[in-house]
């Protein structure tokens, strides 16, 4: 399931007003080979450069202007909070770790490949991008604007169609009634926090081209439709909340313990 983050950053340029008044987000996704019973229910609360993003038990807040992240556990009532160079020091040394406790008990024909397995992992940790989907030298992008209208979460949303060397690669459903916003600063958000977001998302080679940087601009993705040769993945604004939010709403529970990163349960479980 890919590019949720992408479209829930869409929401930044959704609002004519101050961030300082709030918003409140829920979103929906889900693969075609699962059906829309299998969704990933996610709430995102949005305010002053600051972005809460719960899903289950675990919640993410990223902070812009402190260029922090918090991790948070629910069931767990734990958290994790630093910068992505702590994620990074952190996730390495359980790689490490775990790569040490595996040697122990493999055989001298497994030791190599349990080295080149976690070294390989460890390099994805510092450069995510090195294995990305490689970018080819040339290719045809062309972003379409039709005809179609939708009502989405009460906004009325326009249909376009994102097209690579003649196949159809996405299809977003934009409110553009609302123009692009500055108050969340999105390059900074990938500048700072890209590698964090890069271990769970998959950014498309196209998407960094300057003609889908602009069309982003256009209006917020109401409804995004993904295809991946075989199967499409569904994301859409369910329901969207203007609301003043406080600081408590970005921080953790005072009953909270902090703890290190991999007491967290990065996925939300036991």
């Amino acid at each position: 399931m890919k590019n949720k983050l992408l479209a829930l950053l869409g929401f930044i340029f959704l609002m004519n007003t101050s961030l300082f008044a709030g918003w409140i987000i829920t979103q929906q996704t889900y693969d075609s080979d699962q059906g829309i019973e299998e969704a990933v229910i996610e709430t995102i609360y949005l305010q002053n450069n600051v972005m809460k993003v719960v899903q289950n038990d675990l919640i993410t807040v990223f902070d812009l202007n402190k260029e922090t992240i918090i991790v948070m556990n629910q069931q767990r009532q734990v958290y994790w909070t630093g910068k992505v160079s702590d994620y990074k020091t952190e996730i390495k040394a359980a790689m490490q770790t775990a790569m040490e406790e595996q040697l122990k008990n493999a055989t001298e024909g497994q030791k190599e490949m349990i080295k080149k397995m976690y070294t390989s992992m460890m390099e994805s940790v510092d450069n995510p991008s090195k294995f990305a989907e490689e970018e080819p030298e040339e290719y045809d992008l062309q972003i379409e604007k039709t005809q179609e209208k939708e009502k989405i979460a009460g906004y009325t949303a326009v249909k376009y169609k994102v097209v690579v060397n003649g196949a159809i690669k996405e299809e977003a459903w934009l409110s553009e009634s609302n123009r692009a916003h500055s108050e969340f600063d999105v390059v900074k958000f990938y500048q700072v926090f890209g590698d964090f977001t890069s271990q769970a998302e998959s950014i498309q080679y196209y998407q960094k081209n300057d003609k889908y940087t602009e069309f982003s601009k256009l209006g917020f993705p109401l409804k995004s439709i993904y295809y991946y040769g075989g199967y499409e993945t569904i994301s859409e604004i369910t329901s969207l909340e203007k609301k003043s939010l406080s600081e408590s709403d970005f921080t953790p529970p005072s009953n909270y313990k902090k703890v290190n990163l991999m007491e967290i349960g990065l996925n939300g479980q036991e």
